[in-house]
């Protein structure tokens, strides 16, 4: 499942919350999780109609003098100990550091000397209680079943907010450090429409900017933060087209391609690499090219396909078997032929197969890992048992 937030009119923690909780999010467990690690809290859901049309806010109320901690290492801990599935912890460390990094820009510190009150308010910009909007975010998609999170280009305003040190400029130093490499767009509205919070969603969470979702639409979700003076923030969850396809029927569905110039390993690592990938059940394919790089170093390209479900985990193992510093990513339709599973009789063997249809016609294909294993039964090579078929059928 995708979710597609409209950023038009901004976005922030706390705008981000509440459309999640529109579409259906309940934040209960997530607070009970959060208590048994000693934050004491909970996320308050209201209806609210704004510009944008019926919705929810959120509040995060404390109880019994709880508070957040004092610095990003206990936040850390906090993410680490939370019952939580891993996704979810992964998402939220890499907003919080997102945010952290972000102040710390601002402050020209380091992201561990940045305290609470920078990361939830202070001069950095950031909202109050921005760990517990980071956190319920990444709870919140995770219980909607978001695989992808896009996001449309960001509002670039104009004007300033007066702070006790004086007059700064918008959009504030912390937003403009993540808004780096981000689209844009401008605006006539003279207020803050992208917090620090909502640009680290963005900067950590979002797989691409888009202009807009294609597919079905499932849901949309809308909440009001701190720029609901100028329409909420709208999150559009989508079944996006081309996905699930009945490989039985056959059709179009999305790919997602990784790709990498490799020059720095040697044959060894390259190939117990491209063992490893070819070895995982969520990649579709790998394909070596070799060729001739940079002042005419030997080198080749790499191509890995999977589906946009395994998306995070094999972009994560082709980093970590190749150790590469660019990876460039694609999302590509692919037309599929229908096929079934099927068994073909090959030099008096039945071994499972693929039966498909091309153009009316029906081919059947032996599977090549059922080839390779009764070829080394006989002890002869594949070939050998492929020209049999061919010659006695």
């Amino acid at each position: 499942m995708l979710l597609h937030l409209d950023c038009g009119a901004g976005i922030s923690g706390a705008a981000t919350l509440a459309a999640l909780a529109h579409l259906g999010v309940d934040y209960a467990p997530l607070a009970e999780a959060l208590a048994r690690v000693g934050v004491l809290c909970s996320i308050e859901v209201a209806d609210a109609v704004g510009p944008a049309g019926p919705g929810c806010s959120v509040s995060i109320c404390w109880k019994n003098g709880g508070q957040l901690p004092c610095r990003l290492s206990e936040y850390t801990a906090i993410i680490d100990n939370i019952d939580a599935p891993s996704r979810v912890r992964q998402r939220a460390a890499a907003a919080v550091h997102a945010l952290a990094e972000a102040c710390a820009y601002a402050r020209q510190t380091s992201p561990a000397a940045v305290d609470a009150v920078e990361l939830s308010g202070g001069e950095s910009g950031a909202e109050p209680n921005a760990f517990i909007h980071t956190l319920g975010t990444a709870f919140g998609l995770e219980a909607l079943g978001v695989e992808r999170l896009t996001t449309s280009a960001l509002p670039w305003f104009t004007g300033s907010v007066v702070s006790a040190h004086g007059s700064i400029p918008l959009p504030r130093p912390a937003t403009a450090f993540l808004m780096q490499g981000k689209a844009i767009f401008a605006t006539t509205a003279r207020e803050e429409l992208v917090t620090p919070t909502g640009a680290a969603l963005v900067h950590a969470l979002a797989a691409e900017i888009v202009c807009g979702p294609q597919g079905v639409v499932a849901g949309l979700g809308t909440g009001y933060g701190l720029q609901s003076s100028a329409g909420g923030l709208r999150a559009w969850l989508v079944q996006e087209a081309g996905r699930g396809v009945d490989h039985t029927r056959g059709g179009n569905e999305s790919v997602v391609q990784f790709e990498s110039h490799i020059d720095h390993l040697n044959g060894e690592d390259l190939g117990m690499a491209l063992t490893a990938l070819s070895s995982m059940p969520e990649v579709l394919d790998v394909l070596w090219l070799p060729g001739v790089g940079k002042k005419n170093r030997p080198a080749g390209l790499l191509r890995v396909l999977c589906l946009p479900g395994h998306r995070p985990a094999v972009a994560d193992a082709v980093l970590r078997h190749t150790h590469t510093l660019g990876l460039r990513v694609q999302t590509l339709e692919r037309m599929v032929a229908p096929r079934h599973a099927a068994v073909a009789e090959v030099a008096g063997q039945q071994l499972p197969a693929k039966e498909y249809v091309i153009e009316g016609q029906t081919y059947l294909r032996p599977e090549a890992d059922a080839l390779e294993a009764a070829a080394r039964q006989r002890g002869v090579g594949v070939p050998a048992l492929r020209n049999v078929r061919g010659k006695n059928g």
